[in-house]
């Protein structure tokens, strides 16, 4: 693998972006300090200079259609997941792709596709993880970090290459059964909770129960109808 470290940069999905076609598949380019970080939702990832990973991954996928780019988000995710397991954290999947452990979120994961006719041309993973940072600000309702959960001090340097390791471990299996353990790893997944339905503001009784082939979330409510939301759709 290709690792570029940046001492500073606004933002390492941004500048690969502009610079895609000189890129190289699994290409990657860490910040220590991220001046202009992008999360979901055109929020701003917010992490302490030095104190964690913030990185980003070109992929060329071969032959993935556009119908089964969700796949990409499944196997990016789980490989976070695994990289937190091997220090003792179990997390889980907020859908589609924050990672949390219990109520509070360790990792951001923003991806974004180029596509080409039917098939993805390439993609790229913006990747924000809390390593050592243990003071957030105050507009950042529920943070935590490998730190605070583990009481273990990382080098991020050291770190990148191992959670690479079991990203690309993800991405290069191919595996079958990447949509039965990303389900099976969802926040709240059959858990009674309130959701809100964004475009009316009205609150949904019911249970994350899965999710669809193409990637939206499935809910069923308390009279066992059940509904299917794309992203930004549902919130909670």
């Amino acid at each position: 693998m290709k690792i570029k470290w940046h001492n500073t940069i606004e933002s390492t999905i941004s500048a690969m972006e502009i610079a895609k076609k000189e890129l190289a598949d699994k290409e990657v380019w860490a910040a220590r300090c991220q001046t202009a970080g992008r999360g979901q939702r055109g929020n701003v990832w917010h992490s302490e200079p030095g104190a964690n990973l913030t990185f980003s991954v070109f992929l060329i996928p071969d032959n993935l259609l556009s119908c089964d780019q969700f796949l990409l988000c499944q196997e990016v995710s789980l490989g976070v997941c695994r990289y937190l397991a091997g220090k003792g954290i179990d997390a889980r999947i907020k859908w589609p792709n924050d990672i949390y452990v219990g109520d509070r979120k360790i990792c951001g994961i923003l991806i974004e596709h180029d596509i080409a006719g039917a098939k993805v041309k390439d993609t790229i993973a913006g990747i924000g993880i809390n390593l050592n940072q243990t003071i957030f600000p105050a507009d950042v309702p529920n943070p935590t970090s490998v730190k605070i959960e583990t009481g273990l001090n990382l080098v991020p340097e050291d770190e990148l290459p191992l959670l690479l390791n079991d990203i690309f471990f993800e991405y290069d299996s191919g595996a079958t059964d990447a949509a039965e353990r990303y389900t099976a790893k969802l926040y709240l997944k059959d858990t009674p909770h309130t959701f809100t339905v964004a475009a009316t503001g009205d609150p949904l009784e019911g249970c994350i129960t899965g999710v669809a082939e193409d990637g939206r979330l499935m809910i069923t409510d308390t009279c066992g109808a059940g509904h299917h939301f794309a992203f930004k759709e549902i919130v909670y």
